[in-house]
């Protein structure tokens, strides 16, 4: 695969685990709203009836009732994991992807063999690598990768950094000097202005 299918693959799979969480906490908010409904719902008072509960309360035809409710939320679990479901399933039907119900399962199948232009290619990577840096946010999450030993291929320093998610032969390594691919870079499969990115298995022996 290309640098492109590569750092797009790994911010997929860093998708994958920050989706697992927040469809936790997801179902958990879910429970606790559906527990705690009858005391949640607003307190109605009226100047002749005084305080009455709106379920099962008599009315007060003539007063002005006011509603007293708890400062509504800025977003859900459960509308921020609509949200990032939504946004995927924009990007596997923009780049004609198979059928699917989960969009990130669409994304990630037809990754490996996905032949499109480079620029088209690099626009996926840096769209998933976006919804990955929001949903990671949301969940305040570190980044996906962490700081190993050894020399950068291509520029030569130490400052290679691996991912932590996802299956151990989707594991990339990258270079957090930001080093990229020029016209004489020896790195096979490089494009030239690409980060440079390798299989875990091609820079370190050692089991992630």
């Amino acid at each position: 695969m290309t640098p492109h299918h590569l750092h797009a693959t790994a911010a997929a799979w860093s998708i994958h685990t920050a989706r697992q969480h927040l469809n936790a906490l997801a179902t958990t908010e879910a429970r606790h709203r559906g527990d705690t409904l009858t005391a949640a719902a607003p307190i109605l008072r009226s100047p002749i009836h005084g305080t009455i509960h709106p379920i099962g309360g008599h009315a007060d035809p003539v007063a002005t009732l006011t509603a007293d409710r708890p400062p509504p939320r800025t977003q859900t679990w459960a509308q921020r994991t609509r949200r990032l479901h939504d946004r995927l399933t924009w990007l596997a039907d923009m780049y004609r992807l198979p059928p699917g119900r989960d969009p990130l399962e669409r994304i990630l199948t037809a990754l490996p063999g996905l032949g499109l232009p480079p620029r088209a290619l690099g626009l996926l990577a840096v769209h998933l690598a976006d919804e990955d840096e929001l949903a990671r946010g949301w969940i305040d999450q570190p980044p996906y990768r962490t700081r190993i030993p050894g020399d950068c291929p291509g520029c030569q320093r130490r400052s290679l950094e691996a991912t932590t998610v996802g299956p151990a032969a989707a594991r990339t390594v990258v270079c957090s000097a930001d080093c990229r691919h020029t016209p004489d870079c020896r790195c096979p499969g490089g494009l030239e202005g690409v980060r440079h990115i390798w299989p875990r298995h091609a820079v370190v022996t050692a089991p992630p």
